[in-house]
């Protein structure tokens, strides 16, 4: 079976929906548990990871994916290292903690949802 772009959008936007919603708890427990800027911490560092991902999921269809996934994917951690000095460079209240845990569940939890959503169509 050939796994196209269309395959890889669907079961990404599966995977990193299910995502979404741990992060939400996540945030509203962090949010509850200590305080609205450690709330928007975990939102951040979660979007610091799944950006520079879902970038990277679709560029590895495009003709130059698919000569130099070596280079995209230091593109990718590069992307993600240059995001997290602006936060901290940026941010009055940085909250390493849940900022690293926020990252840490997208790191976790969309690769494990991504394999769950292409299971479930064979």
């Amino acid at each position: 079976m050939e796994y196209t772009r269309k395959k890889l959008a669907h079961h990404l936007i599966r995977a990193l929906s299910y995502t979404s919603v741990v992060i939400g708890v996540l945030a509203i427990s962090a949010w509850v548990l200590s305080s609205f800027n450690a709330a928007i911490a975990l939102c951040a560092g979660a979007a610091i990871i799944a950006g520079p991902q879902v970038w990277l999921a679709m560029s590895m269809f495009s003709r130059f994916g698919a000569q130099a996934p070596t280079l995209l994917g230091i593109a990718k951690f590069s992307l993600s290292a240059l995001l997290f000095g602006v936060w901290f460079a940026k941010a009055q209240d940085p909250q390493p903690g849940p900022l690293f845990l926020g990252a840490i569940a997208v790191l976790v939890c969309s690769p494990v949802f991504y394999y769950l959503a292409a299971r479930e169509e064979n």
